[in-house]
């Protein structure tokens, strides 16, 4: 049997792990870490988004985004809602304790999508995104 070519998986893991690398090294001080840091801007652009579309947004079960929300509630970053129609809905909205590290995220996250696509020229940056987004989307797609 011949070798077999590396897939698009092993890269992929590769920039996961690294991004996480680079954001648990850059939040190391913070009372929220990597993991918890997308829900923080999931909810920040979306004001008054309930768990559930968070779970969906992400593709998370239902008990990882619990335990964020419940995390980021008790540092005081985020507020919850009851809604008026139906009481087991909780609508999610951050607080202003949590601008600051908003805005640090944003940083982060721009900085190192510099790293990433150093070299590229703007219409290489821009295709690659395009594709991983389809991949994303593809695979989202293969598993329902």
């Amino acid at each position: 049997m011949s070798p077999q070519r590396v897939t698009v998986a092993k890269f992929i893991s590769i920039l996961q792990r690294n991004t996480k690398r680079y954001f648990d090294t850059a939040l190391e001080t913070d009372p929220i870490g990597s993991g918890q840091h997308f829900f923080l801007l999931r909810i920040y652009e979306n004001e008054g988004i309930t768990m559930y579309d968070l779970a969906r947004q992400g593709n998370f079960d239902k008990g990882t985004v619990t335990k964020a929300v419940q995390k980021m509630a008790e540092l005081g970053y985020i507020r919850m809602e009851t809604d008026t129609r139906d009481r087991r809905i909780r609508h999610l909205y951050v607080t202003e304790e949590a601008m600051p590290f908003i805005r640090k995220i944003y940083r982060l996250r721009n900085d190192w999508q510099e790293k990433l696509f150093a070299g590229f020229s703007p219409e290489e940056a821009e295709r690659c995104y395009r594709q991983l987004e389809r991949m994303a989307e593809n695979s989202c797609e293969a598993l329902k």
